[in-house]
């Protein structure tokens, strides 16, 4: 209790460094407190699923790509029948429902499953029951269940046995969901039915729409399960060429399948934060260093009257506990707000697919560690120095010695670590100059198209009994987009499938004159569009026409590509005039009348594929998203949306309407750079501020030890310049260490980063050139005054003082 008193009675009579320990550590293990959180709900906390390191998700492998697609209903049935390494696997569709009639109709998101998924990840209905196994029949069963979140939204709370009209048809509401239970796949899904295996979806193999989860057997490990599985596939390819040739399989743990690319951006924040801890504690035990040299008389004269140097290691220690547990208390609270900011940037978007934040917050683990930190920083930075300070009096040195001692023989620890905080804070310099770079790269790729701020869209889709004919749908959709185009303020309107940015439709296709087996044709994206679409949008026409009023549904079928679409079909001859077929669509051949400029249709991080246009009249689609070109506000173009189509039919819901330019910069595409970026900016902005710190505070320590040193040079003949040079040379000296190193080890752990990167490497020299010259910079300036205050020294004071 003495040595606690005795520094309480310290802190309030010199209060400047304790201060600086508590403010240093409460922000520093504030922001380790919110990446530690975000990551303990995504890595370490157990998911809603018995036994989960026993499930996996499938996927067809394009061979010799990365391009992973769902499979087929048909391929699923054979994988279960003939992988043995699996006690069980199941299908889901994801899907938007439209759910309600009239007024009340709303969007919700939700999947098509099969009888036994709920089963197979072990997830417990709260109430009712699960799906019985006959009801993903053929034929089906109007039956739903719901998560907890959607039952108590309704009247009375308790949404069991009532009737839920999805897509138009009844469906009775047969088990509520658990309150925990989230598939980070399938976003906020809160409607689930029974997937269907009708004829088509059945027997159809290019019909590839079903994500696929499996349990392991006891004591199979994945990877056996891999092998069996590629080679059962490798068979279906032998029996099914025209579909499978050439496909494999990809097979990923449940929790690496739901954080997709999120898993390495924790991992690298993770890695920021324990380099902005190292550094931060390298920077205290410096301070501290200084501390006790100023304080080595007062030590020594303690020791002289009898005190041991364990007894003086203790007081020491307690000294650096107390404000460190301080800044541990402020820690937790900087990282709580800390963890509510971060939570709250996340857009809509992207949230959506990372349930498992939902109640992310600082809990037990989080706080153990926070404080294990602090007690472990105090440890390091407190009794480290403190054993060099005393270290000298095993020797049996004098009261003056320590000072002497330090000033000398331990400057080269000294320079070690803030050669070492240098080269921690290149490391973090460079990873946040390339996240930088790669956001800048990927919000200027060329989308293809003008203006997309000035460019608004909205979903309207169709569903129920009324617009299953394929003339319903085409009426609804040219009713709206001339209604639109009459807006004020409008001045063009289209209709797509699918904005670009976000995905689309894949077909394979062939030229009608040069037939070639289904499993080797070409790719392309499928968008089906309607009005003024490519006007509206910007987008230029190369060759030949756009649709126009002759493309009706009783004309000829035409279509528009893209100009790579052109070019693939320019390999052998003309394109305007040629005939595809898309495997989309069966036997019908399009005659192309058009080629336009290639859009973006792929988000954005990835490579877009050719595209095919066809006009809704000839192709008719049920979803399809309104596009205008406007002067106006979007609140004042979605409000005359909405009464438009309140007009046409009040049970078609109007949502997503937003601007291209803010569904682009809110996709997950630009989030998963922008969010590691600031965050890392942050780190490194702070690394960096703290190692200034610790070259300014070495630099004038050296200039205060040596004056005697410096004032025997001046009587010897140095200029004052020469002294200056020499505190300079000396900084610059470690700053271009600590940035080789750096550079060195940036170059090592940059290339986990790889995959968020974009248009340039993880070793782009522009990056490493700007934080060397700029850490240099910095360095110069941190040591200005202690090199001013060098050449400042004048001999007969110096030797006076000393």
């Amino acid at each position: 209790m003495s040595d606690l008193r005795y520094a309480l009675r310290g802190l309030t009579k010199r209060p400047a460094l304790p201060t600086a320990i508590v403010l240093t550590l409460g922000l520093g293990l504030g922001a380790a407190a919110a990446i530690f959180t975000a990551s303990d709900a995504a890595l370490v906390e157990p998911l809603p699923y018995a036994q989960p390191d026993r499930l996996v998700h499938l996927w067809e492998l394009r061979a010799g790509t990365d391009e992973r697609s769902p499979t087929s209903y048909p391929t699923l049935l054979d994988w279960r029948a003939r992988a043995h390494s699996f006690a069980d696997l199941e299908g889901y569709d994801p899907s938007n429902f439209i759910v309600g009639v009239g007024d009340e109709a709303r969007m919700l998101r939700g999947a098509e499953v099969t009888a036994g998924f709920f089963r197979l990840l072990g997830v417990s209905i709260s109430a009712g029951r699960d799906f019985l196994r006959n009801e993903d029949a053929t034929t089906g069963a109007a039956v739903a269940i719901v998560t907890d979140r959607l039952a108590r939204s309704w009247a009375g709370g308790s949404a069991l046995d009532q009737t839920i009209v999805v897509n138009g048809t009844p469906h009775t509401i047969v088990g509520v969901l658990p309150p925990a239970f989230q598939f980070a796949l399938l976003g906020d899904g809160d409607v689930f039915v029974p997937l269907v295996a009708n004829e088509q979806r059945g027997a159809d193999r290019f019909n590839r729409s079903i994500h696929v989860v499996g349990r392991l057997r006891d004591h199979v490990p994945l990877t056996s399960a891999r092998a069996e599985l590629s080679a059962v596939t490798a068979a279906l390819a032998r029996e099914h060429p025209d579909a499978l040739a050439g496909r494999t399989v990809a097979a990923l743990p449940i929790r690496d399948a739901l954080l997709g690319n999120m898993k390495p951006i924790l991992a690298s924040l993770l890695v920021a934060v324990a380099l902005l801890l190292v550094i931060m504690g390298a920077n205290l035990a410096l301070l501290m260093l200084t501390r006790y040299v100023a304080r080595a008389p007062e030590l020594a004269m303690r020791s002289a009257l009898g005190a041991t140097r364990g007894r003086v290691l203790r007081q020491l220690l307690v000294e650096s506990l107390v404000p460190s547990l301080v800044g541990a208390a402020l820690a937790m609270a900087i990282g709580q707000v800390a963890t509510r900011s971060l939570l709250a940037a996340i857009p809509d978007g992207v949230w959506i697919g990372m349930p498992y934040l939902t109640d992310a917050g600082l809990d037990a683990r989080v706080i153990g560690v926070i404080v294990g930190l602090a007690t472990l920083l105090a440890v390091g930075f407190g009794v480290g120095p403190a054993l060099l300070i005393t270290k000298v009096w095993g020797r049996g040195g004098r009261a003056g010695d320590a000072r002497t001692t330090l000033a000398r023989g331990d400057r080269r620890l000294r320079r070690g670590l803030v050669a070492g905080q240098v080269a921690l804070t290149v490391v973090l310099l460079v990873s946040a100059g390339l996240l930088a770079m790669s956001l800048r790269n990927l919000v200027r790729r060329d989308v293809g198209f003008r203006d997309p701020a000035g460019l608004v869209a909205a979903r309207a889709p169709l569903t129920g009994p009324r617009y299953q004919a394929p003339l319903a749908q085409r009426q609804f959709y040219e009713a709206l987009v001339s209604r639109a185009a009459a807006v004020p303020g409008v001045r063009h309107a289209g209709l797509i499938e699918e904005v670009p940015g976000g995905g689309s439709k894949i077909t394979n296709f062939e030229p009608t004159d040069r037939p070639v087996p289904r499993s080797v044709q070409p790719r392309a994206a499928l968008r089906i569009v309607g009005g003024e679409y490519f006007a509206t949008m910007g987008i230029p026409v190369v060759a030949g026409r756009a649709f126009d009023a002759r493309d009706r549904s009783d004309a000829p079928p035409v279509a528009v590509v893209s100009a790579s679409f052109a070019e693939l079909l320019a390999r052998d001859g003309a394109t305007v005039g040629r005939r595809v077929r898309l495997s989309a669509t069966g036997q019908t051949e399009w005659q192309v009348v058009g080629v336009v400029g290639d859009v973006q249709v792929a988000p954005l991080d990835a490579e877009s594929p050719p595209t095919i246009y066809l006009s809704h009249l000839q192709a008719a689609e049920n979803r399809l998203t309104l596009v205008l070109r406007t002067e106006v506000g979007v609140a004042s173009v979605a409000s005359q949306v909405r009464a438009i189509v309140k007009s046409l039919d009040a049970g078609v819901p109007v949502y997503a309407v937003t601007t291209l330019d803010q569904q682009l910069s809110e996709s997950k595409a630009v989030f998963t750079r922008r969010f590691p970026m600031i965050l890392c900016g942050v780190f490194a902005a702070a690394a960096l501020a703290l190692t200034l710190v610790a070259l300014y505070a070495m630099c004038m320590h050296e200039v205060l030890t040596r004056r005697c040193e410096f004032g025997v040079r001046l009587a010897l003949g140095a200029t004052p310049g020469s002294l200056r040079r020499l505190i300079l040379n000396d900084a610059m000296l470690l700053g271009a260490a600590g940035i080789v190193i750096g550079a060195i080890a940036a170059s090592l752990a940059s290339r986990s980063m790889q995959a968020v990167l974009f248009g340039l490497s993880a070793t782009d020299w522009r990056v490493y050139g700007v934080v060397a010259v700029g850490v240099l910079a910095f360095a110069a300036l941190a040591s200005l005054v202690p090199v001013l205050r060098a050449g400042s020294v004048h001999p007969n004071v110096a030797m006076r003082q000393e």
